[in-house]
């Protein structure tokens, strides 16, 4: 009688929580402890544990699949750890707060090593183009712990005003050069000068292409010069004697005739549009047969013409007009033909 009392007892104290401890996952966790555990212990039993964990708002993947429960649920009352799926929850920021809270922009995790730094740069202020996207990040951003990335100025000079102020060949700063370093700076060069500097306001190839800055930019006059041929070439034109160019009937515009090719030549003067000299019987004359006066651009038929000028008068005594000049002769024959126009 007394050991069916003791049974009845400990039933009614086991209904009443004498024996039924508070689980230590907390009053909510409805999860069956044989999702977990085992007959071996309360320890996590690896063998049996059937927790599907892709089913929360925090799939455990990669690097996050080895942890102990413990490292994210200190307390195992799983229910104080709901809303908690953002990095920094976890994760000291040591970018101090330079960046958002958003690590997944730039890490995964797998590792923290940020492979994308190229193609996650170009959605920023400042896409990373040319000789920037092999620039190591602590050389723009920098700081103590070498991991802050504070917002920067987006302008060549933000970056680049040491060097601009340190140049003295030419001097950038005397000079009035524009901080705007693309205009003269490649940006996809490895160097500031040379291969790297940006001429295309005036290509300097050819004839141009080993100038001294100082032929053009004459006592460190960097401001911007003139692209006139004769500006920089007077002395060439007003020397040249063969033809005389200052006789004013050549151009000062070169290129009309010459190319940048070193020494002038060769010559490309259309002397098609003015008259032919590339068929009939005008085919390959020389200069001097017509242009008889180097000093001048003048040329003249009646001195090397095969006819005489009585017998040019004979044959052209019904024509209205008809004078023995080469002007004349010009304006009635301009394709050099003796038909006429």
């Amino acid at each position: 009688m007394r050991i069916l009392s003791f049974i009845i007892w400990t039933f009614i104290l086991y209904l009443f929580g004498g024996f039924n401890e508070e689980s230590p996952h907390g009053k909510e966790f409805k999860i069956s402890c044989s999702t977990c555990h085992s007959s071996k212990g309360w320890s996590l039993d690896n063998e049996i544990y059937s927790f599907d964990h892709s089913k929360t708002k925090m799939p455990l993947t990669d690097s996050h699949k080895d942890l102990n429960c413990k490292m994210c649920h200190p307390t195992l009352v799983f229910s104080e750890a709901k809303a908690k799926t953002e990095c920094v929850n976890c994760h000291t920021d040591i970018h101090q707060k330079t960046t958002d809270n958003f690590c997944d922009k730039c890490h995964t995790p797998s590792s923290w090593i940020v492979n994308k730094i190229t193609e996650i740069h170009q959605q920023s202020r400042f896409p990373l183009l040319g000789v920037h996207t092999m620039t190591e990040c602590q050389k723009c951003h920098k700081s103590e712990s070498l991991h802050r990335y504070d917002v920067l100025g987006t302008e060549c000079l933000d970056c680049h005003r040491e060097k601009y102020m340190a140049t003295t060949l030419p001097n950038h700063n005397s000079a009035g050069f524009s901080t705007e370093c693309s205009q003269c700076h490649y940006i996809y060069s490895y160097e500031w000068a040379g291969s790297g500097f940006n001429h295309s306001f005036f290509p300097l190839t050819l004839g141009h292409a080993n100038v001294e800055c100082a032929r053009c930019h004459i006592n460190g006059n960097y401001s911007i010069q003139s692209t006139d041929c004769y500006g920089c070439h007077k002395k060439d034109y007003d020397a040249t004697t063969n033809p005389v160019h200052l006789s004013g009937c050549y151009s000062t515009n070169c290129i009309l005739c010459h190319t940048t090719n070193p020494g002038w030549s060769p010559v490309n003067f259309d002397h098609e549009a003015k008259f032919p000299i590339s068929s009939g019987k005008h085919s390959g004359i020389a200069c001097n047969q017509c242009h008889t006066n180097p000093s001048n651009c003048t040329f003249s038929c009646i001195d090397c013409h095969e006819h005489n000028q009585s017998s040019m008068n004979n044959q052209h005594n019904d024509v209205g007009g008809y004078s023995w000049n080469s002007s004349s002769c010009f304006n009635c024959h301009p394709k050099g033909n003796a038909g006429g126009k």
